[in-house]
Formats: C-alpha cells, sequence, structure tokens
C-alpha cells in the first residue's frame, strides 16, 4: 500500500467521524473523495473495500436520518393537529415526547455508525478488507 494511498482512506474515515460534527459537510467530502479514488481505479481491493463501505454506510444512515426527521415532523404536526381539536393530558405528554425520542434514536444511530468507522479502522490498520456488510 503506498504511503499517498494510505493517507487518502485515513482522509475519508476521519471525515466521516466528524459528519456529525461538521453537518454532514465533511461527509459529504470524504464520499466524494472516495468515489473519486475508486474511480481511478488505482488503489487495490482492499482499499476499494473500504472507500465503497465508507460511502455505503454514509448513504445508510442519510437515509436513515431524512427518514427519522420526516416521520419526527408528521408526528408533531398531527399530535399538534390532534391538540387542536381535542385538549388532553395525554395528547401533551405524546407531543412533548416525540424529539426526546427521536433524539435518543439518533444517539444510537450514530454510536452505532463510529462502531462501524472503528471496526473498519481497525480492519484498515490490519490492511483486511471490509466485506459486504
Amino acid at each position: 500500500m503506498s504511503k499517498k494511498t494510505d493517507n487518502g482512506i485515513w482522509f475519508a474515515y476521519i471525515a466521516s467521524l466528524l459528519t456529525p460534527i461538521t453537518l454532514m459537510v465533511s461527509g459529504i467530502v470524504a464520499i466524494i473523495y472516495a468515489g473519486y479514488q475508486m474511480n481511478k481505479g488505482t488503489n487495490d481491493e482492499v482499499i476499494d473495500s473500504h472507500y465503497y463501505a465508507i460511502i455505503k454506510s454514509f448513504f445508510l444512515f442519510l437515509t436513515f436520518f431524512v427518514v427519522l426527521a420526516v416521520t419526527a415532523a408528521t408526528m408533531s404536526g398531527m399530535a399538534a393537529g390532534l391538540d387542536y381539536w381535542v385538549d388532553s393530558s395525554i395528547l401533551d405528554k405524546v407531543y412533548a415526547a416525540i424529539p426526546v425520542v427521536g433524539a435518543v434514536i439518533s444517539v444510537l444511530a450514530i454510536g452505532t455508525w463510529f462502531v462501524k468507522l472503528a471496526k473498519g479502522m481497525q480492519k484498515l490498520k490490519a490492511y483486511q478488507p471490509i466485506e459486504n456488510q
């Protein structure tokens, strides 16, 4: 493995790790860079498997968070609309719990993502390919 390729894949992993902090900007840079490196065709199968895993995990979790946001917005809107017609303390509790439940699910998903990235980095350090997940 060349030094340039080694630095490139580590850059993609670190940029992916920073995705939640940079509001997805670094993740987008990481997947563009990974796609560019894969398109060049100069890397071996081990490195390409890591680039592919980074791209795949980014889009998997992006899709998850989009669905979560749409679901939370829909549920909040439905609860608020129902609260307009029916005055109930139970609806107030449900309305207040929606963001908390969404936050817990998001933290669990981000934790899972970090664990997957850490396992990928360990495999890269041992120079092992990422199997099809």
